[in-house]
């Protein structure tokens, strides 16, 4: 949480101050790496900082320290949500056939394994 400093203005009146908590020893980011990359190599960092939504330099020290990082949740690529939706279509299709008394066993399990693939592919992408 930030701390408040109060102190007196030009004119007498008390003003507050929200400053930044200063950080331990530890936890102060004061020492440099000086990298040198081409030209392809630094556009593939900056495209990879953007479908994670982060800075390049933020997200080659995650990348360079070990840690996995995710895409942004909102860029699921369109593949996937034109996959969904296509296997949304036919379970509406099945939905509408089954109350016409029609038996579709077989089409629904179908339906239910294409959308354990791609549920799949989405949790990949997402989960540790």
């Amino acid at each position: 949480m930030p701390t408040k400093d109060t102190s007196l203005d030009a004119t007498g009146e008390q003003e507050t101050n929200m400053a930044r908590p200063t950080k331990s020893e530890h936890e102060k980011r004061d020492k440099r790496f000086n990298l040198r990359f081409t030209e392809a190599e630094i556009e593939h960092l900056r495209a990879q900082a953007a479908t994670c939504g982060m800075p390049p330099h933020e997200y080659a020290r995650q990348r360079i320290l070990g840690h996995v990082v995710k895409p942004a949740k909102s860029q699921i690529e369109a593949s996937v949500v034109s996959e969904l939706n296509r296997i949304g279509v036919n379970v509406n299709q099945l939905a509408r056939a089954v109350h016409t008394d029609r038996s579709f066993q077989q089409h629904w399990q179908s339906i239910c394994n294409q959308l354990q693939v791609t549920l799949s592919k989405v949790l990949l992408s997402y989960d540790p």
